[in-house]
């Protein structure tokens, strides 16, 4: 209840005047008591929490890195230590334990968490339909989108994050309304709608905080929409205009910086960026994004073995088709390698989260190298009938096998006619798309599109990119693409 009590005594109550700061904090003793007056707007809880312990010269341990918590609006005055202190908390769903001169910050348990989500959900509602016009709804609005959050409810949330800018365009609170927009669109995957809102708040004339993590965010985008070359524009000239020496910061402008070099296929910089992640001892290393961006990386400079080992690791992460996706990569790059017993290993890890047509293929092509089939196959290295099979691997669903076909020709294109070569290209993007991503398939098409002398040929590659574009739900650069221009 703490939560909503707060909120309703701050949006009825202008007891104190702010007089434009942002954060005063001031703390007495009398008669033994601690007593500490806390004007905020808009601050982090970590900030307030920490400002009130200083004051009695306490520590505070617990605000986790990367949380996302509403901001802060409180105005008390000569309220007790501990009083204080629960009230800051209990606004953004924490509780504390005290020991010594110690503040151990942590979540209620799951059942209080409930109540209170609930019990601060009514009373946000209540009190923007009761004060819509006082200074501290705007932070009401970010509480409810905050709450919304903690139930999954990403639409929801961004809804209530919109009223800010619509209704309130003047406020501070519009900078983190947007970065929370741009943030969620991200989290669902809506690139262009992230985009609009990184945008916007880049716009804006007022300071705020999300600077860097604004154009870290646009930059993420870019390369989600296939722009990588864009992404490491703004990484770069982000390192140059806001250093950082913050790790956290630091591995994740290297994250994005990594893919977007993967993006472009320079996997040796991907590789680099990776490993000064590793060297950080960053968390990130643990990650799904991680373990896929290092296991392409490896791959694209021919060290199939430990691609492979990171693929399998990655696959350990994920689930459904990735997992299987990921295990069929890292038996197929360790009979690249010609290591049948790791590849066996990495097919029973297969079995068990799952069977596909794929791996019970790669479980034939074991058993013949190990000389375990009674029937020897005649395998064909005609290039011909290479890229023959790779048509009829991707018509029937094999996109791994298809694009492990069309790996073998990548250095073969002359012995193609151009009429052919463009079959070979527009395979070649398709499986590029569907297994590492829109941005290495746009910098593959690119190069290839240089490869071709007849202007059909060109304009059938153009269809492709225009095609995968649109699957991609990426109209603009569909329509861009027609014209020869891959973004």
């Amino acid at each position: 209840m703490l939560k909503a009590l707060l909120l309703v005594a701050l949006l009825s109550s202008s007891a104190w005047s702010q007089n434009d700061v942002n954060l005063v904090v001031s703390g007495h003793n009398n008669n033994g008591e601690a007593l500490v007056s806390v004007n905020a707007k808009s601050m982090r809880v970590s900030a307030v929490v920490e400002a009130i312990a200083a004051e009695f010269g306490l520590t505070v341990s617990g605000f986790a890195p990367n949380t996302i918590h509403p901001l802060v609006t409180a105005t008390l005055k000569d309220r007790p230590l501990d009083s204080a202190v629960e009230i800051v908390l209990g606004s953004s769903g924490l509780t504390y334990e005290r020991t010594g001169n110690t503040i151990f910050v942590h979540e209620y348990s799951p059942g209080d968490r409930e109540e209170l989500l609930m019990s601060a959900k009514i009373a946000y509602a209540h009190a923007v339909r009761a004060f819509p016009e006082n200074e501290m709804a705007p932070s009401a609005h970010l509480s409810q989108g905050w709450v919304e959050e903690q139930y999954g409810n990403f639409s929801t949330a961004i809804s209530m994050y919109e009223i800010i800018p619509e209704k309130y365009p003047l406020y501070k609170e519009v900078a983190a309304a947007y970065f929370h927009i741009a943030r969620l669109n991200e989290e669902l995957g809506n690139w262009r709608d992230a985009i609009q809102s990184y945008d916007s708040l880049e716009n804006l004339r007022t300071e705020h905080e999300f600077h860097s993590a604004q154009r870290l965010g646009r930059a993420r985008c870019d390369v989600e929409l296939g722009n990588p070359r864009a992404a490491i524009y703004k990484i770069e000239v982000l390192n140059m205009e806001r250093r950082t020496s913050d790790p956290e910061e630091r591995t994740a402008r290297l994250m994005v910086h990594a893919r977007a070099n993967n993006g472009l296929r320079e996997y040796g910089s991907a590789l680099r960026d990776l490993d000064v992640i590793a060297q950080l001892d960053s968390p990130l290393v643990a990650t799904p994004e991680y373990l896929q961006a290092t296991a392409i990386s490896l791959e694209g400079l021919g060290m199939f073995g430990p691609a492979a080992q990171a693929w399998l690791a990655y696959a350990h992460k994920v689930d459904g088709q990735k997992r299987l996706i990921a295990v069929e990569m890292a038996v197929e790059l360790y009979l690249d390698e010609d290591d049948e017993v790791s590849a066996i290993h990495a097919l029973r890890f297969g079995k068990e989260v799952g069977l596909s047509a794929k791996l019970t293929s790669l479980q034939l092509q074991i058993d013949e190298r190990l000389g375990l089939n009674v029937k020897q196959e005649n395998q064909v290295d005609d290039p011909t009938k290479r890229l023959e099979r790779a048509q009829v691997a991707w018509d029937g669903g094999d996109a791994i096998g298809a694009y492990r076909e069309i790996s073998a020709l990548t250095d073969r294109h002359g012995d193609f006619a151009e009429s052919t070569r463009i079959q070979l290209y527009s395979l070649w993007a398709r499986c590029t798309a569907s297994i590492e991503g829109m941005p290495a398939a746009v910098g593959l098409m690119r190069e290839l599109r240089n490869n071709l002398d007849a202007l059909e040929n060109r304009s059938a590659l153009d269809l492709v990119a225009a095609e995968l574009y649109e699957a991609a739900g990426l109209f603009d650069e569909a329509v861009d693409s027609y014209g020869g221009i891959y973004r």
